[in-house]
């Protein structure tokens, strides 16, 4: 959700609703069919960073991929054998485009540059108290970023500011 704008994403469909301040739909994006979209937002370059599983693999997987408004894939993260990508439940983006992801199964929250190329874990399952996170956001004036926690129903808040 921006100031403006509403961004729904859905399982059933594969894809991702734009709506504006007043519920018109703006736009609607035809996602990949091997797509099941967890979260989504809008960039600041007005593409969209979509967190979902990939279907057609036998073992789950999941993804972090940039899309542009005709759902075609410009970039993607999927982690590496040092650090793999769980579950990616929820992400937030600031407005220089760095991108916070929730990695629900490996307990850590990872922050990814504009090009989705990870820059680090910034915060990692000793400081969530070995807790899963499901959701984020991030307030960029003060530099916060909360996570929930949905099995515990309780939420963090982690100083994320950088000078």
């Amino acid at each position: 959700m921006t100031s403006s704008r509403l961004l729904v994403t859905s399982h059933n469909t594969n894809q991702l609703r734009q709506f504006d301040a007043v519920g018109d739909q703006l736009r609607r994006v035809d996602l990949p069919d091997n797509m099941l979209p967890q979260h989504a937002v809008e960039s600041p370059a007005g593409t969209f960073i979509v967190s979902h599983e990939i279907t057609q693999l036998k073992q789950r997987q999941c993804r972090v991929n940039e899309v542009n408004t005709g759902g075609q894939v410009l970039r993607q993260f999927s982690g590496s054998h040092l650090l793999p990508l769980g579950l990616a439940t929820h992400i937030a983006v600031d407005s220089q485009g760095n991108i916070f992801v929730a990695d629900h199964f490996n307990r850590r929250i990872l922050l990814l540059n504009s090009e989705l190329t990870l820059r680090r874990v910034i915060i990692d399952e000793h400081q969530l108290n070995y807790k899963q996170p499901q959701r984020l956001c991030y307030t960029e004036q003060s530099g916060q970023l909360l996570v929930g926690f949905s099995a515990e129903r309780d939420v963090a808040v982690f100083d994320v500011l950088r000078r």
